[in-house]
Formats: structure tokens, C-alpha cells, sequence
């Protein structure tokens, strides 16, 4: 134990590394001014005294959806409190555990019951409909004149939609059961990563909830630019960044995902990398070593967490490559496939399944896929090969049953 370390509270690299945290709630959000502001135009009807219209809200994850919901819905209120008549409440709530739209009622009723002697409901116990009513007798009880209910990460109710239907027509006098609006006017905020999500809404769903879209794109090298030199500011110590850190790690996040989340992990990452080496500044070189650590961490990662039929075709790409056999086409990748699901006594899937399945990967940065055109006579097709270290693919396949007794019967070829 002689030879173990010490801790100590000094920190000649950061300042404040919590600036640089996923959950850092910062009280504007940089290169998003015009998206914002249409957000907050969307809800101008409130400050008329008028009806809400739903919103939904799109865009890949780390680009500012929730913090830019965040902003959007405290101006609101606090643009409300200057007009008579108008008193604003917002509910923003994250569905991320909640994969029911029971779930998601009972969970919106122990919100607006909390400032009330009311107790908060049990998670189970009662029938849909019953919370449902319960829900509904807040609204009209809310002591205000508009709830404005944002519920983010809603792609995971799936098709359980029916929490969407019923708060974003609530107001409706046509339906049997509804929220008078001459007591309270409610406004439905959907927040998803996926933008596809409202393909699979049923249809009465997604006329209802996307009256309004709002688009948070991917940010571009320049723009993380500028968020990372703010964040920078706060974050580190004055002088420990060298010139090119910011510029190179805004370049790598633009290049690899768009996301500020993407940025700010990669520098926090470069940050730490000093600290732990006893570095005084900085440098380019940390940022690059940062880079491969975390594209390695995340390849292993998604690997491990395909399905089933995911991994069989990542160990094909494995095993092609250690035999050479790449680039592939996909007939040939899909014999090979066929083979291997034969001997880990697997079902297969079809080859345009196969095909999707070899989709993803390439978008996650484990395979790569070339255009091959031969012109008229020899047609266009596309070849498959491998784009991610072999050991990170063998990674990520080490702690399954069924992959390493498929490489055990091929005679313990890769692991």
C-alpha cells in the first residue's frame, strides 16, 4: 500500500468542472437564439389570455431541447405575470422511467398535487380511467389560468400513446370528459431524440400534439466553438488551455456527433488527462488521446448493447475481417451470417434485416460501407468492411454466452 497515492483538494487544471457536467443548467443557451425564439413565439397566445396550441419537439440528443424547454417555458411565466388575468404554470417532467401513459397520469397528478394537502397517488392500484379523472380534476382545480405540461423523452410511452391524446385535446368541448378552458387552458410540450417517433403516433395523436415542430439541429464546428470557449471560461483556470484545445475539440465532436454533450465530455476528458499526469497545461495531444479513449469506451458499449441478431452480425464483420474476406458484398456477408447463426443453433433473419442491422453499425462507427459502380454492365452494389479496432468489437462481445460459444465451436478463433 506504500506505493497507492493520495488525494488531495488542490487542482491546477479546473476551476469548476462541474461547468462541463451534463446536468450544468446554464441560464442561456449559446447558438440557439433563433430556434429559441421561435419556441417562445409558439406560445404567444398565453400572453393573450388564449388557448395553447401542443408543440412537439424534436432533435438528437446534447443539442439543447430540455434546457432550451427550460428557458422557453420561465419566460412564459414570467412575461404572464405582467398581464391581469393571466397566471402561468409549468410542468416540465422526464419520461424516461415511465414507459406507460398510466404511468405518466399518475406521475402528472403527484406533481400538480404537491402544492396542495392532497395526497400523491401509488404507482399501481387504480384503473386508467380512474387516473385519468384524477389527473383532469387537477387541471380544473389548478389555481391558475394555464398549465403548460412539457414531457420530455416521450418516445419511451412507445405506443402507449394515449396520455398524448387526451392532455393535448383536454380543452376540447366535443370530448365526453374535459378540462373547461374557461377554468384552466393547457398546452402539451412533446420532447424526443427520435425523430420518427411521430410516425408511430397514431394518427389522431399526431394531428393533435404536432400543431406546432420546433427542430434543435446538430451544432456545427463553429458553433461548439463558441459553446466550448464559454464553458472553457469558467471551467479551467486562466492560461491552462493552449490555443488549439478548443478549436480541435469542437472539430472532433462536430465530426463525430454535432452534440454539445459530445464537446464538453471530450473536453472535460482532455482536462482530466492533465490533471492525472501532472500536466501544466492543456494540449492538443490530450484532446487526441481523449478522443480515441472515448470513441474505444463508446464502441465497446454500443456492441455490448445490441440485440441478439445485432451481435451475430457484428461477430460476421469480426470474423471476415480476421479471415480477410473483407470489404464483403452482401450476399457473401449473408452466407457467412446464415453460418453462424447455424452454429449458435440461432433463428435468422432476412438479408434486407441483415442489411439494417449492418445500416447501424456503420452510422455508430463499427463498420464502414463503400459504393461499388460498374456502370450498365456491371450494376451498382455496396461492400461491407470493418471501420472499429478488432480487440473494441472483440470487446464488446466478450460477455455474451452465445457469441463465445459460437467462436468456441469455430475452434476459439477470436476470443
Amino acid at each position: 500500500m506504500d506505493e497507492l497515492g493520495h488525494l488531495t483538494p488542490e487542482d491546477d487544471i479546473f476551476l469548476d468542472e462541474d461547468v462541463l457536467r451534463d446536468d450544468y443548467d446554464p441560464d442561456r443557451i449559446l447558438e440557439r437564439d433563433d430556434v429559441l425564439n421561435r419556441y417562445l413565439q409558439m406560445f404567444s397566445e398565453v400572453i393573450r389570455g388564449k388557448r395553447p396550441r401542443n408543440v412537439f419537439v424534436y432533435g438528437p440528443t446534447g443539442v439543447g431541447k430540455t434546457v432550451g424547454t427550460h428557458l422557453v417555458l420561465d419566460r412564459v411565466c414570467e412575461d404572464a405575470e405582467g398581464v391581469d388575468g393571466v397566471d402561468v404554470t409549468a410542468v416540465q417532467m422526464e419520461c424516461r422511467d415511465l414507459n406507460t401513459s398510466y404511468q405518466v397520469a399518475v406521475s402528472l397528478v403527484n406533481v400538480l398535487r404537491e402544492s396542495t394537502p392532497r395526497s400523491s397517488l401509488p404507482t399501481t392500484g387504480y384503473p386508467e380511467g380512474d387516473v385519468f379523472d384524477m389527473l383532469f380534476d387537477e387541471l380544473r382545480d389548478a389555481d391558475t389560468s394555464h398549465v403548460l405540461i412539457a414531457l420530455d423523452e416521450i418516445d419511451n410511452i412507445g405506443t402507449s400513446d394515449n396520455v398524448l391524446y387526451k392532455l393535448g385535446r383536454c380543452n376540447n368541448r366535443n370530448s365526453a370528459k374535459f378540462v373547461d378552458p374557461d377554468n384552466t387552458k393547457v398546452g402539451l410540450v412533446g420532447i424526443t431524440n427520435d425523430s420518427t417517433f411521430r410516425d408511430s403516433l397514431d394518427p389522431r395523436v399526431k394531428s393533435t400534439l404536432c400543431e406546432h415542430e420546433i427542430h434543435f439541429p446538430p451544432y456545427d464546428a463553429n458553433e461548439l466553438r463558441t459553446i466550448l470557449e464559454n464553458r472553457a471560461a469558467d471551467a479551467f483556470h486562466d492560461g491552462v488551455l493552449t490555443d488549439d484545445v478548443v478549436p480541435i475539440t469542437a472539430a472532433f465532436a462536430a465530426k463525430r456527433s454535432g452534440y454539445a454533450r459530445t464537446a464538453l465530455d471530450l473536453l472535460y476528458t482532455a482536462g482530466d488527462l492533465a490533471r492525472s499526469g501532472d500536466d501544466a497545461l492543456v494540449t492538443e495531444e490530450h484532446v487526441r488521446k481523449a478522443e480515441s479513449e472515448i470513441q474505444q469506451g463508446a464502441i465497446v458499449s454500443e456492441i455490448a448493447s445490441l440485440s441478439p441478431q445485432g451481435k451475430l452480425v457484428a461477430y460476421t464483420l469480426l470474423a471476415l475481417s480476421d479471415q480477410g474476406e473483407l470489404p464483403a458484398k452482401m450476399d457473401a456477408f449473408y452466407a457467412w451470417y446464415e453460418h453462424a447463426a447455424r452454429l449458435a443453433e440461432s433463428d435468422t433473419v432476412t438479408a434486407r434485416t441483415v442489411r439494417d442491422l449492418l445500416n447501424d453499425l456503420v452510422i455508430n462507427g463499427v463498420a464502414k460501407m463503400e459504393e461499388v459502380n460498374r456502370g450498365q454492365r456491371g450494376g451498382r452494389h455496396y461492400r461491407y468492411s470493418l471501420a472499429a479496432h478488432p480487440e473494441m468489437v472483440a470487446d464488446g462481445l466478450a460477455e455474451d454466452d452465445t457469441i463465445t460459444d459460437l467462436d468456441d465451436e469455430r475452434g476459439g478463433v477470436l476470443f
